[in-house]
């Protein structure tokens, strides 16, 4: 149960960090964004180990660490500066979403590679949540289209 509530709150944390981060970029410009959002992660990174130093690796622990896995923070800064350009643009709501149909193709496809699993409820789910995204946004600018127009009489009146 206690993971169930964790994920919970990494779900909130993300989005409220992603929120955050595309607020900094708009203030600070996209590049200074994600330099910030690292300097701090990095400093949150040292004060960890700090505290949590017995469980620290040592430096050959890390060096036979497989180069590939190093492109995580790569990604990392790739995923923050993507996201900087991204939230002021498109409506948070749609962002989380998006992102997590993004989550269940690309976790359906790893497990079909690695796994040698093939789950069409994965693909019929995200394809399912396409769908009704897609369906909402028509929605939604159908509706601010016609609150355009209201406003636009209302200000001729």
């Amino acid at each position: 149960m206690i993971y169930i509530i964790l994920s919970f709150l990494v779900g909130i944390t993300i989005v409220i960090n992603m929120m955050i981060n595309g607020k900094l970029s708009q203030r600070e410009g996209m590049i200074n964004g994600v330099i910030i959002n690292y300097l701090m992660a990095t400093i949150s990174s040292i004060i960890l180990c700090i505290i949590m130093i017995k469980s620290i690796p040592s430096y050959t622990a890390i060096r036979v660490v497989p180069l590939p896995y190093f492109i995580a923070g790569l990604i990392g800064v790739m995923t923050t500066y993507l996201f900087n350009v991204i939230i002021p643009n498109v409506p948070a709501v749609y962002v989380v979403i998006l992102r997590f149909i993004g989550q269940i193709f690309t976790s359906a496809m790893i497990d079909y590679i690695y796994l040698d699993i093939f789950s069409k409820g994965k693909i019929i789910g995200g394809a399912l949540f396409l769908i009704g995204l897609i369906m909402n946004a028509r929605a939604d600018n159908k509706y601010a289209q016609k609150n355009l127009k209201l406003s636009e009489h209302i200000k001729v009146c």
